[in-house]
């Protein structure tokens, strides 16, 4: 029987994936669903840096945004993430406010997949452990990633997150692609 599946995403096109298959099974099953979101801290592709920087350039003119995304440390967007002036004001504003979006994203979807119970964690920190501790307090039946998301060439280096998950979860773990 399954009560909590914790559902990684990082907004990327196989977490969605992940997302999608994680609600379906909560649904059938009547579990509850967390979605945990660790802080995006890797590279910022050009063009997602391009496209945060043009949709912040009608209400800011960019220059708040672009100082912003200057100062992460190695952060990366996923796609349709909007920015409001308030919530990148800082760095690490930046990424809590993409993290927030992606959850509520999520949030959406399960709610549209006819999951009841859906909580969300937002972490920072090594997203492998950060997912594990979420599992363990959550106490997870099961852990539903996507097989690839936007880590990029580092990942293929030195493993991937939904690898390393499997290799040290617990419980059951999920890799979507």
């Amino acid at each position: 029987m399954l009560d909590t599946i914790v559902i990684a995403t990082d907004g990327s096109g196989h977490a969605a994936k992940a997302v999608g298959l994680g609600s379906d099974i909560a649904a059938k099953y009547g579990a509850r669903c967390v979605f945990v979101h660790v802080l995006l801290r890797n590279e910022i592709s050009e063009n997602l840096r391009h496209m945060a920087e043009v949709e912040h350039l009608a209400d800011q003119k960019g220059k708040a945004l672009a100082e912003a995304i200057a100062g992460v440390p190695e952060g990366r967007f996923p796609a349709d993430i909007s920015f409001d002036s308030e919530a990148t004001k800082t760095p690490y504003r930046v990424l809590e406010a993409i993290g927030k979006q992606v959850l509520e994203h999520a949030s959406a979807d399960a709610r549209e997949h006819g999951v009841k119970e859906i909580d969300v964690r937002l972490r920072d920190g090594d997203p492998v452990r950060r997912i594990l501790e979420v599992a363990e307090q959550e106490k997870a039946d099961m852990i539903i990633t996507g097989a690839r998301g936007l880590s990029g060439l580092k990942a293929l280096m030195v493993g991937s997150v939904s690898h390393k998950l499997a290799s040290l979860s617990p419980v059951t773990v999920v890799s979507v692609k």
